[in-house]
C-alpha cells in the first residue's frame, strides 16, 4: 500500500496562489538568481521564514507583487502557511543538481 497524502484545502486561495507564483518564479525561472541572492544573505535554501524576512522574492526580476511575500505569508492561516512551506521545499528538490552543486553549502542542513 503506497502512502497517499491526505488533501488539505487551502483557506485564502487567491494569496496563496499569488505566493506560490512568487516562489515558481524564483525557483524554476531564475533559480541561479535566487540562490545567488540566498547565498548573499548568508541563509540556507531551507530557511523559509528567513528568505522571507530578507525579501528575497521581490528583489529577483520578474517580481510582480503588489505586497512582499512576508506580507502575504503571515496573511495566511496556519494551514495555508504549512502547505506553502511545503510546497517551496519540495520545489527546492526540483532545482536542477548543477546549480545544487554549485551552491552545495546552501543546501546542507549544518
Amino acid at each position: 500500500m503506497q502512502f497517499a497524502q491526505a488533501p488539505i484545502e487551502v483557506q485564502n486561495q487567491q494569496v496563496f496562489d499569488e505566493l506560490k507564483c512568487a516562489i515558481e518564479n524564483a525557483l524554476v525561472a531564475h533559480a541561479d538568481d535566487f540562490l545567488q541572492l540566498v547565498k548573499s544573505f548568508g541563509l540556507r535554501v531551507r530557511e523559509f521564514e528567513k528568505v522571507l524576512n530578507e525579501h528575497v522574492f521581490e528583489q529577483l526580476p520578474g517580481a510582480k507583487q503588489a505586497r512582499t511575500s512576508q506580507e502575504m505569508y503571515l496573511e495566511l492561516g496556519a494551514s495555508d502557511q504549512g502547505l506553502i512551506r511545503e510546497f517551496y521545499l519540495t520545489r527546492i528538490e526540483d532545482i536542477p543538481v548543477a546549480l545544487r552543486t554549485k551552491y552545495l553549502k546552501l543546501f546542507r542542513y549544518q
